[in-house]
């Protein structure tokens, strides 16, 4: 089963605690933010002193990174690209803690990775004060014939 941006209807009638109902709706919101290239708003679903692995195997530490980073890439070498997550799998660790694999399609005009790109993350997704968030995220481009 898939969900992605375009499927938004709940899995289960418990959308506020169902792991793959909780995890499409982050990932939405980052494609969302992605496609407006707006940096603050792709991060926005992480927690403030997240971990972040971006696609080139460079660490990012906090959401101010995170954002800051993604507005850079937004700005120059991903300027007008897209992206489309899909959720493939989404499981409880924990009563507030998920473990999600997602994979992305990257399409971009530009850059050292102009055209369409594939890649697979890991992202781990806490519940904080009644708000679920990012707190880890491990993004891996996938080889071409992978």
């Amino acid at each position: 089963m898939t969900n992605s941006i375009l499927d938004t209807s709940p899995t289960t009638p418990d959308a506020a605690t169902d792991p793959m109902d909780i995890a499409v709706s982050l990932f939405n919101r980052m494609e969302q933010a992605w496609n407006d290239a707006d940096g603050g708003a792709f991060a926005a679903v992480f927690v403030p002193d997240t971990e972040f692995v971006d696609v080139r195997g460079g660490y990012h530490h906090g959401r101010e990174e995170v954002a800051d980073g993604h507005q850079a890439l937004f700005d120059s070498i991903y300027a007008g690209s897209t992206v489309r997550y899909v959720v493939d799998v989404a499981r409880s660790i924990s009563p507030s803690g998920i473990v999600a694999l997602a994979s992305a399609t990257m399409c971009a005009p530009i850059g050292p990775l102009q055209g369409t790109n594939h890649a697979r993350m890991t992202v781990t997704i806490v519940n904080r004060d009644d708000e679920w968030a990012v707190v880890a995220f491990h993004n891996t481009l996938v080889a071409v014939g992978a």
